[in-house]
Order: structure tokens, then sequence, then C-alpha cells
């Protein structure tokens, strides 16, 4: 996955280039009359996210809190890695004014490294009564797992769990020459999850485990096509009945 980040980011990079050699305008469509009092412009920049993220607020409730529990959900910050392309946006904006406002598409993907590598997450039966004291019966839910109660020589190189999304951002910009001050939220949608660890390889779909709608804020500065961002997340990352933790992402952005 890293690997086409890598090649996503040199593709733009590389487009990029050749556009200011041929003195191209390629990214952007006018979609208003030369005479409109807001412009209104489709544009396919491609600004790209690169960050790291930590879980706050965590805590643990039903079938998360039990006795003996660990701590699975304490992640390594500075290897929780975090990637973000904006594929198009529509941006409105007055005729020489400083103000823009912006809504657009992004494509995010947020991969948490756990600190305790011998611990997964996997789909597996428990008991309603013991585990959340609702009625008697029995059923699936995604736990916290010991990858060495199956794989006793495992030897905990990493353990993961990441997450796609597609989202909605609308963005307030202010510009002044090659600087801009933005602010905005988002609303977005959970394309895909997985937990994942190494030695021996194995990758699983948790897409169940998270929420699947996520709702963030942000804000950032940026001069010419480098600028740094924060994020945060409204609604937790998980189900509200098993954490409330949500992220906070800080961040560089590269605007081509």
């Amino acid at each position: 996955m890293k690997k086409l980040f890598i090649l996503l980011a040199l593709s733009a990079i590389c487009t990029g280039a050749l556009a200011q050699d041929l003195d191209l305008d390629i990214n952007q469509i006018s979609l208003s009359r030369e005479d409109a009092a807001v412009e209104a412009e489709l544009e396919f920049a491609l600004p790209m996210y690169f960050g790291w993220t930590a879980l706050t607020g965590v805590n643990y409730k039903g079938a998360w809190d039990y006795p003996g529990r660990p701590d699975f959900l304490d992640t390594r910050t500075g290897k929780n890695f975090v990637y973000g392309l904006e594929m198009a946006a529509v941006h409105f904006s007055k005729p020489g004014g400083s103000w823009d406002v912006s809504l657009g598409l992004r494509w995010t993907f947020m991969d948490f490294t756990l600190r305790d590598s011998q611990w997964t997450f996997r789909e597996i039966p428990y008991i309603y009564t013991f585990l959340d004291a609702t009625p008697t019966g029995s059923g699936k839910a995604y736990l916290p797992y010991s990858i060495k109660t199956e794989t006793p020589d495992y030897n905990g190189r990493k353990s993961k769990i990441h997450g796609n999304y597609i989202g909605v951002p609308l963005r307030i910009t202010y510009k002044v020459g090659d600087a801009r001050v933005f602010a905005g939220a988002s609303a977005e949608y959970l394309l895909s999850g997985y937990s994942k660890y190494r030695s021996p390889k194995n990758r699983q779909d948790v897409t169940p485990m998270f929420n699947r709608f996520r709702a963030t804020v942000e804000a950032g500065v940026s001069y010419s096509s480098l600028g740094l961002f924060v994020l945060y997340g409204l609604t937790p990352l998980f189900p509200a009945e098993r954490s409330d933790a949500r992220t906070l992402t800080i961040g560089l952005l590269l605007d081509l």
C-alpha cells in the first residue's frame, strides 16, 4: 500500500511539472459565465495529505470492557500513518477576491500500529450476558484476540488495523498572494477496514468493527504548494457501545 502512495505522489508531481513546462492549465474547468458575480471552477489539483494520527478519549465499553482487559487500543503514534488524496473539488469565489469556498471529494487511508503487537482483532462468538449484560443469547463481535493463541511462535513483529474512507470536505480558504489559511469539515463513509499482522502474514476484513460514518473538522495553513494541517474526528472511530476513541491528525499538505 505504501508503494501505491509513493507512485501516486510521483505521478502527481510529474504531471504538475509537465503542465508548468508546457504552460498548460489542465486541472481547472470553469463552470460559470465570464460576467458572473461568483466564479465556479471544477479543479483536479490532487492535493495530498501525509500525516500521523493519535487516538484520543480511549475507553472500553460492552464487549471490549472485561476483567483482565489489556490496553489493546494503545497505539504507536509515530507509526500511525494517514494518507489523503483529494481527487476533485468545486471552488466558488468572487473574481479577484481573497475568499474561496470549496466542496471536494477525498479518499483517506488511516493505518494504526498497536503498541502490543501480539494483539489483533477477530470476529469471534461471545456470550451477551457475560460481556454486555443484555438479554441472554449468543452472537459474534469483533474482539481483541491474542495472536499467540493460535500461533505460539509468533514473533510479535507488527500488528495493525486500518480503514479506507471516501469523504466530502467543505472548506473555506482565505488567500493572500501565495499564502492560504483554511478551515473546514468533512463527512466520510468507511469503504473497508482490516486487521493485519506479520510473521506469519495475516489479513482479515473487520469492516463492521469501525463506524461506517465519520465526521471531522480541519484547519491548516499553506504557502505555494506546501502546508500544514490538523484534523480532528468529531465522531468515534468505533461504535459508541465499544469505545469513544476519536482521532487527532497532524501532517503535511502537498498541493500541486
